[in-house]
């Protein structure tokens, strides 16, 4: 429900997180972009094509191999991916906002469990 808010455009979830760990990330190569991501370098390379065409991403050489490119958000690029944070933990705040007291401390002890578990 928070990946759907703010306005991300026309981007998919997947271009928004893609362009999203890039903004995290900094510079990855496209293999690598692919493998955060979880999807094949063909679905990664058209998510590419498409921020790239948008503005959201540009291309450069790799220093280490120049056979190979590096992704790097743009400026407009991260001031899309800031925009949609901030929408995220807006929304996020005034949920939690409406809950009250009870609920909040209950919230807590349950997830405190949840990480906890997830941990062993």
């Amino acid at each position: 429900m928070l990946r759907q808010s703010g306005d991300s455009g026309a981007l998919s979830p997947g271009a928004a997180s893609a362009l999203a760990s890039l903004a995290r990330s900094g510079p990855l190569r496209l293999g690598d972009l692919a493998a955060v991501e979880r999807v094949s370098a063909p679905t990664m390379s058209r998510i590419v094509t498409g921020l790239e065409r948008a503005g959201y991403l540009e291309r450069a050489a790799d220093p280490g191999d120049g056979r190979a490119q590096l992704l790097t958000a743009t400026p407009t690029g991260h001031n899309l991916v800031n925009g949609l944070t901030s929408a995220r933990i807006q929304r996020f705040a005034a949920a939690m906002e409406r809950l009250d007291r009870e609920q909040r401390d209950a919230l807590t002890t349950a997830l405190n469990v949840l990480v906890d578990e997830l941990g062993r």
